[in-house]
């Protein structure tokens, strides 16, 4: 991302986004397998559940999803920058509704078919289930516009309302986006920019998030209201548009953390107290306290991506100055060695592999959760012990799922939003 916005910088950032993006992916593993601990609502329980995996639950929805949001607000960006708006549109179906549409089919009704096996008295088989799963309805519940029919009211695209929101908010935003990418766009850019260069103003976006999240409530997709991820997908894009915005992160880095630290103690003890001595759901109440304590999980999840993007770009500049690539060694005809071109690095591969994993291995991820979950739940063996073991089961199942049945072909690259060359 630099200033003058058309330098050849930009894909290297892109790549480093899409990293952040995959790394943010993976650890939903072990975010969803905790769950399986958790008091929260879940496809499998584990007996008892624990109060403690709340506050870490509580801490990683902070930033999770938003940032998620944030990232495809980035990529946006760097799509349009090389697309019309029709080609665009035509990408975005291809990358978005495609996969959610395999998912929905494929991966969604085996979860919510082990959730159902949980009773031990279910006896349904796959194939009568899978009907009943299927039997759905239209609604103008923006934007879950399907929904399980009555009275069966199986069907959910389960994780995969990230893809859902995504889609239906970015084409509603896709004129604000050609716009920006226009000569009065670039002023305006210009213009936001030199305001978040200033000290503290890069916090003041927080507050359209807060009221967001104060007025509407919180809900269960990603534990923020579907709303308060549009805010987030609109500065993702701009921080991609101009530089200054980046190193405004980087600024505030250290005093967005101590920041960021403290408002989620206040946050959690407010919210604890509100229900253990209130006896009311912050979440989803009117009352005073519960407005402000929204607004305020609005300001610590926004301190908290601050933080996290400030020290992963500082972070990145320096693994830059420190790892240059290094001329690949070859033998010349003379017996000397000649320098013919650059070897990546490990890490670089690496990054190239996460960078195109990461929309398959979130479609992917949490069927894995459910179904090893199923059965790890039922040992006689500590929580400790069943967590560890479904978090890394899963996650290497994931990635054995995505790298051997996935990725290897054009038909089911196509079917997770790939694209069609092979790696």
């Amino acid at each position: 991302m630099t200033q003058n916005m058309q330098t050849s910088s930009q894909p290297k950032q892109r790549r480093e986004l899409d990293v952040m993006g995959a790394l943010v992916v993976l650890g939903l593993t072990p975010f969803h397998a905790a769950q399986i601990f958790s008091i929260v609502d879940f496809h499998v329980k584990n007996q008892p559940p624990s109060d403690l995996v709340m506050p870490l639950l509580a801490f990683v929805g902070l930033w999770a999803m938003p940032l998620m949001f944030l990232f495809a607000g980035a990529s946006i960006w760097y799509s349009l920058r090389k697309r019309t708006a029709g080609e665009f549109v035509r990408e975005r179906v291809r990358r978005l509704v495609v996969p959610l549409v395999t998912g929905v089919l494929v991966l969604i009704p085996i979860q919510v078919y082990y959730q159902l096996k949980a009773d031990p008295t279910y006896q349904e088989s796959y194939a009568q289930f899978l009907r009943r799963f299927l039997d759905v309805r239209f609604t103008l519940d923006f934007p879950m516009f399907i929904t399980g029919a009555s009275p069966h009211n199986l069907f959910t695209p389960g994780h995969l309302w990230f893809l859902e929101y995504l889609f239906l908010f970015t084409m509603l935003l896709l004129p604000f986006f050609l716009y920006v990418r226009g000569p009065s766009g670039r002023k305006l850019v210009d213009r936001l920019a030199s305001l978040c260069a200033r000290r503290w103003a890069i916090l003041v976006l927080a507050i359209p998030v807060g009221l967001v999240e104060a007025a509407l409530m919180t809900e269960y997709a990603g534990f923020w209201n579907r709303y308060a991820y549009v805010p987030f997908i609109v500065y993702g894009f701009l921080f991609a548009a101009d530089a200054r915005f980046g190193q405004a992160l980087q600024r505030h880095r250290k005093s967005a953390l101590a920041l960021a630290v403290l408002a989620f103690a206040f946050w959690m003890a407010g919210f604890m107290m509100l229900i253990e001595v209130g006896r009311v759901d912050p979440r989803i109440d009117y009352g005073p306290w519960s407005l402000l304590l929204r607004f305020l999980k609005g300001l610590t999840g926004w301190l908290w991506i601050v933080a996290i993007l400030g020290w992963a770009g500082r972070s990145s500049q320096r693994g830059a100055r420190q790892n240059q690539p290094r001329p690949a060694a070859v033998p010349a005809s003379d017996g000397s060695s000649q320098a013919l071109g650059y070897q990546p690095a490990f890490r670089e591969r690496v990054a190239l592999y996460l960078s195109k994993a990461q929309l398959p291995i979130y479609v992917l991820h949490l069927t894995p959760i459910v179904v090893i979950g199923f059965y790890v739940v039922q040992w006689q063996a500590s929580a400790l012990v069943k967590y560890l073991v479904i978090t890394l089961a899963s996650l290497v199942g994931t990635l054995v799922l995505y790298d051997v049945g996935v990725r290897r072909t054009r038909w089911t690259r196509f079917l997770f939003g790939m694209r069609a060359r092979q790696d």
